[in-house]
């Protein structure tokens, strides 16, 4: 299997034309489209909306003897 990069637009049509370098030979392949990003949405935004609803999760606070008991229960069982 050989793989080509290329670039291309795909127009309001929703058409999209390549042109397959000679070095690609004749007959069945496989094209895969990969969309450089969703529309409308920036990374930026979709990290940041990630971070926002990390913030509201509830989180269980362990205390330091809660935690101690925790690893000395896993050291244990490596046994």
């Amino acid at each position: 299997m050989q793989a080509v990069r290329l670039t291309a637009v795909v127009g309001p049509d929703r058409c999209l034309r390549i042109e397959i370098p000679e070095e690609i030979p004749l007959g069945e392949v496989e094209v895969i489209v990969l969309a450089t990003q969703p529309p409308g949405v920036r990374v930026g935004q979709t990290l940041s909306e990630l971070f926002a609803a990390l913030d509201r999760m509830p989180r269980k606070r362990l205390t330091k003897e809660e935690v101690d008991s925790y690893l000395a229960a896993e050291r244990t069982s490596w046994d």
